[in-house]
């Protein structure tokens, strides 16, 4: 199956619409199941994030289904151009997203630990605390203001209002905010700590240790994103497996 598309658009989008395209036409009807994440990711060519990304937008229009434990569903067709929604209205998805921010934020972090001051890496500290001592809502507005903050310590505009787009597009895309929205308030200590860690690379004036930190920490975040976001048919998968395993050792004793 090749993608269609224009390619300046969204891929994840080209792969939704060639799914549309082929419910329309009868390849899949109400009722079927959809082949798995890796396999339309080789069929497609792209990554399973951006099969992922695709899902997630056909289940906010209300094509498809994805069913805990099953694995993901046709539940209506698609009933011609008339009744698709706009190309641009899902705009960025949360994979995609994280891609760039990993590229943009590590260098900026890298930046910064030439630049930041002591009062800076008191300001960050305090925003830590603030991620660990509030409650969500509040660990998340700290978590936006700790990577503000460090992008303001470069003096560079350009960067300052480019990841403050990047953290607006966190809710204002619907595509990364259903994305975001299912991964919410999970591996909240792990990602304390990550920032802990970009903090020791700013106070020792450590570019490179700074770039590789906050690398690290958007990576675990696109890591997490991925566990959240799977389809428990993978899980019903591992589960099976493991059952399999357990079957073995009771067998063989070991």
């Amino acid at each position: 199956m090749s993608l269609t598309s224009n390619k300046s658009d969204r891929l994840y989008r080209r792969v939704a619409d060639e799914l549309a395209d082929a419910i329309r036409k009868g390849t899949y009807v109400p009722g079927d199941k959809l082949p798995p994440e890796r396999e339309l990711a080789e069929t497609f060519g792209v990554s399973r994030p951006t099969v992922r990304e695709a899902m997630i937008a056909l289940e906010i229009y209300g094509v498809v289904e994805i069913r805990h434990g099953s694995g993901i569903y046709v539940i209506a067709p698609e009933r011609g151009d008339e009744a698709a929604p706009a190309r641009e209205d899902l705009n960025v998805g949360a994979f995609e997203l994280i891609e760039a921010r990993i590229i943009i934020e590590g260098e900026t972090a890298a930046v910064a630990a030439a630049a930041v001051s002591d009062a800076d890496i008191a300001m960050l500290e305090t925003l830590i605390a603030r991620m660990r001592n509030g409650d969500e809502a509040e660990c998340e507005q700290a978590d936006r203001e700790f990577h503000s903050h460090l992008a303001g310590i470069t003096e560079n505009s350009a960067l300052i209002d480019t990841i403050e787009h990047m953290w607006d597009l966190r809710t204002r895309s619907p595509l990364a905010s259903q994305i975001m929205g299912r991964a919410q308030g999970g591996g909240r200590a792990a990602r304390i700590e990550e920032h802990e860690k970009i903090v020791e690379a700013l106070k020792n004036r450590d570019s490179a240790a700074a770039r590789t930190a906050m690398r690290y920490h958007l990576e675990q975040v696109r890591e997490y994103l991925l566990v959240a976001t799977e389809t428990a048919e993978l899980e019903s998968l591992r589960q099976k497996l493991r059952a399999q395993r357990d079957v073995l050792s009771r067998r063989t004793g070991y």
